[in-house]
């Protein structure tokens, strides 16, 4: 019986591996630095492990003390750093975020347990349950939502209406303000509905908040609410 048929084919599928495997080989090469780059902080080749890994993390930190805004509209001014995954040989980016926290006049509901309302109901879509639901205390992110801009707290409205475009708000808005020195947007603090209710200017939104708690003396920020501007 003449085996020299089965021989040939027999090399020609063995030929067939050899030169496909270097291919195979090269392609994963090439497709493993987009993977990490799409997913920088799960093990090689794990595509399929869960998004959340990839969330922004903040770096917990103490942005006052309650003594520093012991009376109505005591504020302070702190930076939070957010970490973003990146594929780098860090493994992460670091953005400033800067913040303010504000004592208000008043108790207003910051999440509502029962309907997710309030200005923390963003802490639902990271997974966190805010440990402060009401409070007379409010953390803010500084950076308006038009463009990006640092704003400033200003306890004296008078000022805003000075030096921000000359707006005057109505009563009972006449309090301490927050605006935005480049583009005029100025926000209410205190509006019992909708913190940081935008008063006037471009701004689409009211500024973005943090949830906190509070340890000892110490108010503890642990998260920003996500997104960018606008």
């Amino acid at each position: 019986m003449d085996t020299k048929p089965a021989e040939m084919m027999a090399r020609r599928k063995f030929l067939k591996l050899v030169t496909t495997l270097p291919a195979l080989a090269a392609t994963a090469a090439l497709v493993s630095p987009l993977l990490r780059f799409l997913k920088p902080n799960v093990e090689k080749f794990k595509i399929y492990a869960p998004t959340v890994q990839d969330a922004a993390r903040g770096e917990v930190i103490a942005v006052a003390t309650l003594r520093e805004v012991a009376n109505p509209w005591d504020y302070k001014y702190f930076v939070f750093t957010q970490k973003y995954p990146q594929y780098t040989p860090e493994g992460f980016k670091a953005a400033n975020v800067p913040g303010v926290v504000i004592k208000l006049p008043y108790k207003i509901t910051l999440y509502d347990p029962a309907t997710g309302q309030g200005p923390w109901r963003w802490a639902r879509d990271i997974g966190k349950t805010p440990k402060v639901t009401e409070s007379d205390l409010i953390v803010f992110s500084r950076i308006c939502p038009h463009l990006g801009c640092i704003y400033n707290f200003v306890p004296n409205y008078k000022e805003v209406t000075a030096g921000y475009g000359g707006y005057l708000p109505p009563p009972p808005r006449q309090h301490a303000l927050m605006a935005c020195p480049c583009h005029l947007s100025i926000y209410d603090p205190a509006d019992p509905q909708l913190p940081g209710r935008v008063l006037s200017g471009p701004a689409p939104r009211p500024p973005r908040t943090f949830l906190y708690e509070i340890q000892g003396e110490n108010i503890i920020a642990t998260d920003v609410e996500p997104g960018g501007i606008a």
